[in-house]
């Protein structure tokens, strides 16, 4: 359970005992909470009883749920139930995996898409240039920070589709390698 100390609506990933769960989660009032996991909403109520022990309504059933945080991750323990939680920032995950993905990249051409929602800051390369497997070619401007985007696989530019100052959203195309 991930409780947020602002009133905004925030969107994670869950890994809860290997399988991957997409949440929206949105602040209502006090300790309540609109949960949306996998499309489906959920009305939580969520407080601490004790370091570590959180009572949680949810849709009207109540649970009392130990977390522990260990070396190797999180532990969630109810209904005599233990299972492996990993919350994190979906923005920052697709962020990291579009950063870490070098599979193919001794290939060539390609669609360089934004792996995050954001603003371009800068258009690193211009049509006809050569470009390596991690280079950078795009600078997006994402949660008050600025991140590199880089070309999976070699290729020339064939086609800039992205402008400083615009707004693209994750998977939309930034250029065209061929």
């Amino acid at each position: 359970m991930c409780i947020l100390p602002n009133p905004m609506r925030r969107e994670l990933i869950a890994t809860v005992g290997g399988a991957e769960k997409t949440l929206a989660v949105e602040a209502q009032d006090g300790d309540r909470w609109r949960v949306v996991i996998d499309g489906a909403e959920h009305l939580v109520d969520a407080r601490e009883v004790r370091p570590g022990t959180w009572s949680v309504i949810i849709d009207g059933r109540a649970h009392l749920v130990d977390l522990d945080a260990r070396k190797l991750g999180t532990t969630a323990l109810a209904a005599g139930s233990e299972t492996s939680v990993e919350v994190e920032d979906a923005r920052r995950k697709r962020l990291a995996e579009a950063v870490s993905s070098r599979e193919g990249a001794a290939g060539r051409g390609g669609v360089v898409r934004a792996p995050i929602a954001g603003k371009v800051v800068k258009i690193l390369v211009a049509t006809g240039d050569e470009v390596i497997p991690g280079q950078p070619v795009a600078v997006l401007e994402a949660m008050k920070m600025e991140n590199e985007i880089l070309a999976e696989r070699a290729g020339t530019v064939d086609s800039v589709h992205a402008a400083p100052g615009q707004s693209v959203e994750a998977g939309e195309n930034l250029l065209t390698l061929g």
